[in-house]
């Protein structure tokens, strides 16, 4: 899609407003006579108005539209024809991701009106044509669970930092606390001051009255535009958080005035509804490199690496930079029995072959394994590089060294978070298997991730309540509400099927197959809901889910278990094109995974809806990682992850953009 660019001179604009022909689409309501509306005027006279999203400073600033580098005042003007002494109103509201009107949930749409939420009603002047302006923000409603500090500057500071350990060291109960989270986490206590400093001056960023737009940021998609005029008598038969969309309604509920308006059509209120559209989309990129989060870094005293100058912590990529580097949790669920054996997997003269695979199982006796575990980078910008002054960002797993074994897993994170879009990364990932099947050890992911853990993040409160991620007793705690959400696409060597006792009757004896045979990977597809049990066919093992003709093999372990997968089967050949699309589609009440060579050949390989689990409607980031994953996760296991050799060469994936729509 081709997307023009604008700036717009306003006044010029308003006065092409004034002499503008004006067309409308009328909702029905008696009372005063019709006013014509023309939702947007000055962005040409197209139905549908294209425009993407302005990324600069969103990081700080979040988003709106248009920005102020879009037009002149940053604002869309609209006109219709008034009489003196009437009122009016617009309002706005994503179309693309949003609850039917009347749904009762219909409240947690992204609509607005007004950037300055305490101006309701305007009175018309003098009768004729009326102009005006008005942006789309983030966090319309002007709600206060969005207030933090101002991060216009990046909160790393050495001197805080080191005044916060001063106090640590100076407070010998604090102290003797942080020594003993040093030893529990087998670090040093230096370290682990340094790692409290730094949670908590992220932890301000919360705390203060600016109002944090980005945390609300705007939803991709369609917009529609709605206009209300009406007279005095009218106005005053308007509710006041209808008038006023920052507050709530007697129950403390915010109301949807779309709805509000569809329900009760009354004498001398007209609702006019604009026969335009704003079709809107965010664009990531890494022309403008990527950010070091000192907040995030393991160690103190980051420089910048020569080689890889467009990956740093300056200023300007502080505030422009629309990915940082990812440095994963690493689990210690297992401890990987590794061969000490550096070879790649996956190579056009000496790839490791199904016969040494074989042979790794008794070649290797218990005291030449390695236990350890899989490790991330202990630098930034080593396994993130950014290429061509932007073009693209590899990823690097690096090779190992006979003194230096380890399967280490890198990625990045996106910066601005979205609710609902179609995610969609153009990305070239590393052959997967070699000519013998053989899995490199690697699972290549490209999934979403809650944007920040304070309770502003929050996901819907549910009646049967979320089980914490971290809670793996068995009879863990439920909260009514949770911050925690993700949406995983995973590509790993595994079976087509899942384990064979959850299968009954013929089904158990059909369902099975020798993945070491195939050149097969799985497209794996959750949604961790945390176990959340009030969707109606919520439930343990096998479901089948069908969608546009096909049938889905969704699986959750037992009751308690917080996520439901699918898996569907794709060609290690897809890895040795140019690069692919990987699609998450994530909307209010459903999720679609797809796969394609481009954006318009794009094949669904997996589905789940608000029947069978829990839908996060909360802020999400986009992560790309390739991770040394532990093979008990995908049973029954194909290949194992000790038997697969430390790899001998640097092994590359690339990533090219995202695009949200």
């Amino acid at each position: 899609m081709v997307t023009k660019t604008y700036k717009i001179n306003y006044m010029r604009a308003l006065e092409n407003c004034i002499l503008a022909t004006i067309g409308a689409v009328m909702i029905s309501c008696a009372g005063t006579p019709e006013a014509q509306f023309n939702a947007i005027t000055n962005f040409g006279q197209a139905d549908t108005i294209t425009l993407d999203m302005d990324l600069h400073n969103a990081y700080t600033q979040g988003i709106s539209l248009p920005s102020d580098r879009q037009t002149d005042d940053g604002g869309f003007i609209f006109s219709f024809d008034g009489i003196e002494g009437q009122y009016y109103k617009i309002y706005y509201q994503n179309e693309s991701y949003k609850f039917d009107e009347g749904n009762p949930l219909d409240n947690e749409n992204f609509y607005g009106s007004w950037e300055d939420s305490t101006i309701g009603f305007k009175r018309i002047a003098q009768s004729g044509t009326v102009c005006d302006t008005f942006r789309i923000v983030g966090n319309p409603r002007n709600e206060r669970k969005y207030f933090g500090s101002d991060i216009s500057e990046n909160p790393y500071n050495d001197k805080d930092i080191d005044e916060i350990m001063d106090r640590i060291g100076k407070d010998s109960s604090w102290y003797a606390y942080v020594s003993n989270k040093a030893i529990e986490k087998n670090t040093t206590v230096e370290e682990q001051m340094f790692a409290d400093a730094q949670w908590i001056i992220n932890g301000r960023r919360n705390k203060g009255d600016t109002n944090n737009r980005w945390k609300r940021n705007p939803r991709v998609g369609c917009y529609s535009f709605m206009l209300v005029v009406c007279d005095k008598d009218g106005l005053d038969n308007i509710p006041e958080h209808i008038q006023f969309i920052n507050k709530t309604a007697t129950n403390g509920s915010f109301e949807n005035p779309y709805t509000y308006f569809k329900k009760n059509k009354q004498k001398g209120i007209n609702v006019l509804r604009g026969d335009k559209i704003l079709k809107t989309r965010a664009v990531i990129t890494p022309k403008n490199g990527i950010f070091v989060n000192e907040l995030k870094t393991k160690k103190r005293g980051y420089t910048p690496l020569a080689d890889n100058p467009m990956c740093n912590n300056s200023d300007s990529t502080y505030h422009n930079a629309l990915f940082e580097q990812f440095f994963s949790h690493i689990s210690q669920q297992y401890t990987l029995r590794n061969i000490p054996l550096i070879k790649d997997v996956v190579s056009a003269t000496d790839p490791y072959t199904r016969e040494e695979y074989d042979k790794a199982k008794e070649l290797y006796d218990s005291t030449q394994l390695q236990y350890n575990y899989p490790v991330v980078s202990d630098y930034p910008g080593k396994t993130v590089r950014v290429t061509d002054g932007g073009k693209s960002i590899k990823l690097i797993n690096p090779a190992s060294t006979p003194d230096n074994l380890k399967k280490e897993s890198t990625g990045i994170t996106t910066r601005i978070g979205f609710t609902y879009g179609k995610f969609r990364g153009k990305i070239k990932f590393p052959e997967m298997l070699n000519d013998d099947n053989i899995w490199n050890g690697l699972t290549y992911a490209f999934w979403l991730i809650y944007h920040d853990n304070d309770k502003w993040n929050n996901r819907r409160p549910m009646p049967n309540g979320y089980i914490d991620k971290g809670d793996d007793d068995e009879n863990p705690e439920r909260t009514n509400d949770v911050y925690y959400s993700e949406i995983d696409i995973e590509i790993v060597k595994a079976s087509r099927y899942w384990t064979s006792g959850y299968y009954h009757g013929k089904d158990k004896d059909t369902h099975v197959e020798d993945a070491t045979q195939n050149n097969d990977v799985m497209f794996c597809c959750t949604n961790w809901d945390l176990a959340n049990s009030d969707p109606k066919k919520f439930d343990a093992g096998i479901t089948n889910i069908k969608y546009e003709g096909e049938q889905f093999e969704a699986m959750r372990w037992y009751k308690n278990y917080k996520a439901l997968t699918t898996k569907h089967p794709i060609s290690n050949n897809v890895f040795k094109a140019d690069y692919q699309y990987y699609e998450i589609e994530w909307r209010p009440n459903e999720i679609i995974w797809r796969i394609g060579p481009s954006p318009d050949k794009m094949k669904v390989v997996g589905y789940m809806n608000d029947t069978y689990s829990n839908i996060p409607n909360n802020q999400m980031l986009c992560i790309i990682t390739q991770e040394y994953h532990y093979s008990e996760w995908w049973p029954p296991v194909v290949f194992e992850q000790g038997l697969i050799p430390y790899n001998k060469t640097d092994i590359e994936g690339e990533v090219f953009e995202i695009v949200i729509e």
